[in-house]
């Protein structure tokens, strides 16, 4: 038998054939037989092999000599002895742990070549060596059509650039050094950013960690829900400790609650008849309990202001039916029953007040802010810019500076501790300057000896920027002009001075009793003069114990009845028939263009008011009790 010999060159490199995009390594070899030929005057000492079938068998195994992958391939040598084959592309063996594509390339790997010239069935081992590089890694050109699959780490080296014209999916956690984004990028998570920022100074942009810049707007939030309440925050904040601090929150407006839902939780809070049988029975047996979601509803302070007005109008509802019950008993409803008709003029009246306020709430949608700080203040300029102050600093100010050692100003003020909104912010190298003074709301003041609630804050009067406690009893006329404030809080102890929670900015009326003292000593004044000389005309004033102008103390205005009764012309002597049937008429005219509350959808009310037998008022009344009952239930303890 001859013996076969095969000069084998290697070339590996990442292919695609066709339309199929196999991944494979390039295979070339000639095969040559060692048996001379024997020519005239030459001896050959070997040939190639043309055009010759063979079979091929590719092993790929690791270090370790376990098989990785293995195939077989047909193929027939050229007239020159030379084959050309992908290794890849074979019939893969049941030796094979998996296809070419799932070869794990990391570590050592060898290529053992065997070669069968009889169609396969004889294979003799020919070849073996190491592959000295690892397929797709050492390449200066990769091209990827299929799925590829990288378990180890990926490296891109000097500076190189990589670019995917894709979208590139990461499951794991991804860190960068600098991340630029030239379009717009969507994050479908949380975003954390932990930045450790050097710089502190809060007027310099690079002292914090998020940045927004360019264009002409900055920052946009968008909620889920179409309306945010109050238990929705847009912005929230936290101090280091992981204390919330205050927030930016949504206010709710009342489109989503109609009058039906409210009158409809009453209904459904009714008892069966077994219910009210043991109720009846057991006189401290609560009402059943509102639905869930109206609890939900209830959470929010400005729906549960909404509940208080329906509880208003319950109540005077209540109050109509029984006045118009007794009025019925009574004269009957041709004769003079003003109970009735004043009771039907207040739910009219407060049937209005609810469209109202639900109208305004709707207009004035927006956010509201919540802090710990208590107080508007200003920043005003310092009067000797060397001069230091603390929160709680009494100040005088004078025209627009500020200073400890004013004798006299034009007003007394107090250092602001934690504005929740601070105005007339100077530039940041002015800062220094000047110092944030409390204009309106609660700051803490310092103020020495004892302090009841209710006195008025004034300073000192030494020029230490500390305030004292005078209470209203034992105010001087001068001291008016002086009031810092009102304390809302009280201290007894032995301290030198004490942080009092003081009101600013309130205390408009403390004159009113100065003012009325000197106008009963004027009118008792003018008595004197009368007795001096009888032709004497006084003009006296009107004071707290004595009036003159028809026993009105105060300027008043018409009540709302009258009001009503006024702009729709009804008349006094209208029998309370009469009036009912206009106050019907009007009620459906005010239903015809409000969308939030409508008088026809009271229950009972339209039957009342168009046919008010004793049944019907008794049907009316049985309704009404029960629903002032559940209502009263539902808002106590909120």
């Amino acid at each position: 038998m001859k013996k076969i010999y095969i000069f084998t060159i290697l070339s590996l490199f990442c292919l695609y054939v066709g339309i199929a995009q196999t991944e494979g390594i390039t295979y070339q070899a000639v095969l040559i037989d060692n048996n001379s030929d024997e020519i005239p005057g030459v001896d050959i000492p070997s040939n190639n092999i043309p055009d010759r079938p063979i079979s091929i068998r590719f092993t790929v195994m690791d270090a370790s000599g376990n098989v990785n992958y293995q195939e077989t391939q047909e193929t027939q040598t050229d007239p020159y002895g030379t084959i050309n084959l992908t290794i890849g592309q074979g019939q893969t063996t049941p030796e094979s742990l998996g296809t070419f594509n799932t070869i794990d390339w990391d570590g050592p790997k060898t290529l053992k070549v065997d070669i069968d010239m009889d169609a396969g069935t004889n294979f003799v081992e020919f070849s073996e060596q190491s592959l000295t590089y690892v397929p797709y890694v050492r390449h200066r050109n990769l091209v990827a059509d299929g799925v590829t699959n990288l378990n180890s780490d990926f490296n891109v080296n000097n500076q190189s650039l990589s670019r995917f014209t894709g979208d590139v999916y990461v499951e794991q956690d991804t860190r960068l050094q600098t991340l630029t984004a030239d379009g717009a990028s969507n994050f479908n998570n949380r975003v954390t950013i932990t930045a450790q920022v050097s710089e502190t100074n809060q007027s310099d942009i690079d002292a914090y960690p998020l940045r927004l810049q360019g264009s002409a707007n900055g920052m946009a939030i968008q909620l889920n829900d179409a309306v945010p309440s109050r238990e929705r925050n847009f912005v929230s904040f936290w101090n280091g400790g992981g204390e919330p601090i205050g927030r930016i929150e949504g206010f709710q407006a009342y489109t989503d609650v109609s009058q039906n839902f409210i009158l409809d939780v009453i209904v459904d809070n009714e008892p069966s008849e077994d219910e009210a049988k043991d109720q009846d029975d057991d006189d401290t047996a609560p009402p059943a309990e509102a639905p869930s979601a109206f609890s939900v509803y209830l959470n929010n302070d400005y729906s549960l202001n909404l509940l208080l007005e329906y509880l208003d109008l319950i109540q005077s509802s209540a109050s109509f039916g029984i006045n118009l019950g007794a009025c019925i008993a009574g004269v009957g409803i041709a004769g003079d029953c003003d109970d009735a008709v004043d009771a039907a003029f207040t739910l009219f009246i407060q049937g209005v007040q609810i469209s109202l306020y639900i109208w305004y709430n709707e207009a004035n949608v927006g956010v509201a802010f919540e802090s710990g700080g208590a107080d508007y203040a200003e920043w005003l300029k310092k009067y000797d810019a060397k001069e230091t102050f603390t929160y709680g600093e009494v100040v005088g100010l004078r025209a627009g500076e500020i200073s400890k050692s004013f004798v006299d100003a034009d007003r007394f003020m107090v250092i602001s501790k934690n504005p929740i909104v601070s105005g007339a912010m100077p530039k940041g190298e002015e800062v220094s300057q000047y110092k944030q003074v409390a204009f309106l709301g609660q700051v803490p003041v310092k103020v020495l000896g004892t302090v009841n609630k209710g006195d008025y804050i004034l300073p000192s009067g030494n020029l230490d920027g500390m305030g004292i406690a005078v209470s209203p009893q034992n105010m001087r006329t001068n001291d008016y002009k002086r009031i810092i404030g009102v304390a809302w809080e009280e201290y007894y102890g032995n301290d030198l001075f004490s942080y009092i929670n003081t009101a600013v900015g309130i205390n408009t009326n403390d004159l009113v009793n100065v003012v009325s003292n000197m106008q009963q000593v004027m009118n008792r004044m003018q008595d004197a003069l009368i007795a001096a000389n009888p032709a004497y005309q006084p003009t006296y004033f009107d004071v707290e114990t004595v009036t003159v102008d028809n026993n009105i103390k105060t300027t008043k205005s018409k009540t709302m009845q009258q009001l009503l009764m006024e702009q729709y012309g009804f008349e006094q002597q209208a029998t309370t028939e009469q009036k009912l049937g206009k106050l019907k008429t009007i009620m459906q005219s005010k239903d015809v263009d409000n969308g939030v509350f409508k008088f026809s959808d009271m229950p009972y009310l339209q039957s009342v008011l168009e046919n008010p037998t004793e049944e019907n008022i008794k049907q009316y009344n049985d309704y009404y009790a029960k629903a002032l009952e559940n209502l009263t239930a539902m808002v106590q303890g909120r």
